[in-house]
């Protein structure tokens, strides 16, 4: 729960130095990759999410990976990172693992064939959602990444976040392209 006043220059400055500060390059490092941009985009956007109590106490805020894995080694920079009174723990499932542990599940891109039954479960079950295949917002997931003018944007679908009982900072929601579900 945000609990100070934020205004949007200090949530943006926050999320781009945070960004930043998991990416700090080592002398002669390559400019980071698209999925250690978007690993470290999770963990920023997870600190703005106010999550539902944890099940035990010390239980991690499990991030889980599900139909491949785009980020390769990029995932290992947030893992272990807190998010108030827990720490990310990343999980790497197969199509047949159950999610219910999941407190953030990335959605890849094999996967998206199955985005509205997942969708359709993650409701009432505080879990984030999370995708970067064209759409995605728009068909159920709560937030998606997308290029922009050569850069990594998120849209975040509020409706979608309010049914999994979420609540995503106004700070935070004013840095992302609000989208609307699709109806059917």
């Amino acid at each position: 729960m945000l609990t100070a006043p934020y205004n949007t220059v200090s949530v943006a400055m926050r999320l781009l130095c945070g960004v930043l500060l998991l990416l700090a390059p080592a002398p002669a490092r390559a400019a980071p990759s698209e999925y250690e941009l978007k690993a470290a985009f999770i963990y920023q956007i997870a600190r703005f999410v106010e999550w539902p109590p944890a099940p035990q106490a010390g239980a991690p805020l499990q991030l889980c990976v599900l139909g491949g894995n785009p980020f390769g080694a990029a995932l290992h920079t947030i893992s272990g990172k807190p998010v108030g009174e827990r720490k990310i723990e990343v999980a790497l499932l197969d199509m047949d693992m159950d999610t219910r542990k999941c407190a953030m599940l990335f959605i890849a891109n094999p996967a998206e064939k199955h985005l509205e039954r997942i969708a359709a479960l993650a409701r009432g079950s505080g879990m984030l959602t999370l995708g970067d295949t064209p759409g995605f917002a728009q068909r159920g997931a709560m937030v998606n990444f997308f290029p922009e003018d050569g850069k990594i944007r998120f849209e975040i679908n509020t409706v979608a976040s309010r049914r999994a009982g979420l609540k995503i900072s106004s700070q935070l929601l004013k840095l992302a392209r609000i989208v609307e579900e699709e109806t059917p």
